[in-house]
């Protein structure tokens, strides 16, 4: 992780960037963090929103708590009961792949 002092700085927005390829830029004032700088390539606009949404993250907690307290059906449940075939695991293809 990189710092920089805003008042110790000349540095472009474009050199942040660059800077932020490598690692995360931590941005500082009065040797407290400001703000921070993050490579975003390779993702979407839509995960980077609801990433950065509170209600969307309060919505996802409150529904973990829920399901932790009251419990519920697993995705897989779900699929079962739908007629659905069973998702293959991520880990497994990629095993597949590999051999």
């Amino acid at each position: 992780m990189t710092r920089v002092e805003l008042e110790k700085t000349d540095l472009t927005a474009a050199e942040l960037a660059k800077l932020a390829q490598k690692e995360p830029v931590i941005l500082t004032r009065k040797g407290k963090p400001l703000a921070a700088v993050k490579d975003l390539s390779g993702s979407d606009w839509e995960s980077i929103s609801l990433a950065n949404n509170q209600r969307f993250l309060d919505l996802i907690e409150a529904s973990r708590r829920s399901y932790q307290e009251r419990g519920g059906k697993t995705l897989e449940e779900v699929r079962q009961e739908l007629g659905l075939t069973p998702k293959r695991d991520r880990r497994t293809r990629r095993k597949r792949k590999q051999v």
